[in-house]
């Protein structure tokens, strides 16, 4: 008497490249907004456009994005003129009732912006 081998299901597939960058912007996204403090997240790609956000008027949060992108734009300008060989990594704006951050993850062509209460 021969026992059956167990049956193997076939291996899954490798996920497509694309969905890989999708499931990461979404892990992203997610962890960012769960932060406690959070108010707002928006997550650009290298062409400038929102992919991800929390601005439920997809004209507000363009507008929103660019505005924040042309001030880590400027300021992107201003640290290669005092240094060339200096990176961006993080923008952070402070007002009396909110803290903007604007960060970008070069490795996969992304910038964060997130708005949060200040402790």
């Amino acid at each position: 008497m021969h026992e059956k081998p167990p049956s193997v299901p076939p291996p899954e597939p490798e996920p497509e490249p694309e969905d890989l960058h999708e499931k990461y912007i979404d892990h992203c996204f997610e962890l960012i907004r769960n932060v406690r403090l959070v108010k707002q997240v928006i997550v650009m790609n290298d062409q400038g456009h929102p992919v991800r956000s929390t601005i439920s008027d997809e004209r507000e949060s363009v507008v929103t994005a660019g505005l924040y992108a042309s001030l880590k734009d400027k300021a992107c300008y201003y640290l290669k003129a005092l240094d060339p060989e200096d990176e961006f990594l993080m923008l952070r704006i402070k007002t009396r009732n909110n803290e903007a951050i604007v960060s970008t993850d070069p490795e996969h062509g992304l910038l964060y912006i997130t708005v949060q209460v200040p402790k």
